[in-house]
């Protein structure tokens, strides 16, 4: 089987068989599962052959049992949700050491992010922890025995704030593309929110009646294959059968290129390489 190194997002609904599609990608390979669960959901449709190729790495976000009770407020009916945010630079960091270390290795073929929009979360609220740090190291070297209010811990970065999360997105992507190994990041779909007209003459913020990957922006531009997978339901002999289903909406692979775009094959790495080897004439 011919091999494509190359980034590959794989966006859809839960159930349409996201993580079992990334899975049946050339092994030996290694499963980054910060959706946590995921890994558990698909390993039953692989054999015990393609499962002892498979190693797979779990990244559970960490729990804040102040933010999962709340904090009784001012009147005591009312519940404040702590803002402080712990643990999301641990686990940030410990992902980027496992994925570099995979990639290093020279057996792995094949990382999966299970799932990317999960890993871009953790990205950027690892850099927010880093500010709450920042923002209470100020407050203690110049207001020097004052408490700390931590209802005054900001909450989410600002637009302009997002800088340092991209880049280390980027140079996730980047990092597999430099070691010749094959990145499939899975997504979850979400509505696209930009300008719109309101009907009285004016543009505001709102849903744009589009719906896109949800996670890192540049994911699509820096992918080298883009699929949208469904389920999709066919009769046969009376029975209805249900199979897995990716759409291309970007190609960039040798010998498919724009007119794969559009196309729909068998969910799974075999149904790329069959349309890339009919698309050439093999």
């Amino acid at each position: 089987m011919m091999e494509n190194n190359g980034i590959y997002a794989l966006c859809g609904e839960e159930g349409t068989c996201k993580t079992t599609m990334a899975l049946s990608f050339p092994k030996p390979l290694v499963h980054f599962d910060t959706d946590v669960g995921g890994f558990r959901r698909a390993a039953w449709r692989l054999s015990a052959e393609e499962l002892a190729q498979i190693e797979s790495k779990s990244y559970p976000k960490p729990i804040q049992i102040e933010k999962l009770k709340g904090q009784l407020g001012t009147p005591t009916t009312r519940i404040i949700v702590p803002k402080k945010v712990e643990g999301m630079k641990e686990l940030w960091q410990k992902f980027a050491q496992d994925f570099v270390d995979a990639c290093m290795r020279e057996d792995v073929c094949s990382l999966v992010v299970d799932s990317s929009t999960a890993l871009w979360n953790i990205c950027h609220q690892s850099h927010l922890q880093e500010l709450q740090e920042r923002q209470l190291s100020q407050h203690l070297k110049f207001k020097k025995g004052i408490p700390f209010d931590e209802n005054d811990y900001r909450e989410k970065l600002l637009p302009i704030e997002y800088g340092p999360a991209n880049d280390k997105m980027r140079t996730v992507l980047h990092t597999a593309r430099s070691f010749s190994k094959n990145l499939i990041l899975t997504h979850y779909p979400t509505d696209e929110y930009g300008a719109i007209p309101d009907g009285k003459g004016n543009v505001v913020e709102g849903k744009t009646g589009n719906i896109i990957m949800d996670g890192f922006k540049e994911t699509k531009k820096l992918s080298d294959m883009v699929m949208w997978l469904s389920v999709k339901e066919t009769k046969v002999e009376g029975k209805t059968v249900r199979s897995p289903t990716a759409k291309i909406t970007k190609c960039g692979l040798e010998g498919m290129g724009l007119n794969a775009v559009g196309l729909e094959i068998p969910a799974s790495y075999e149904g790329i390489i069959n349309l890339q080897r009919l698309m050439r004439g093999e």
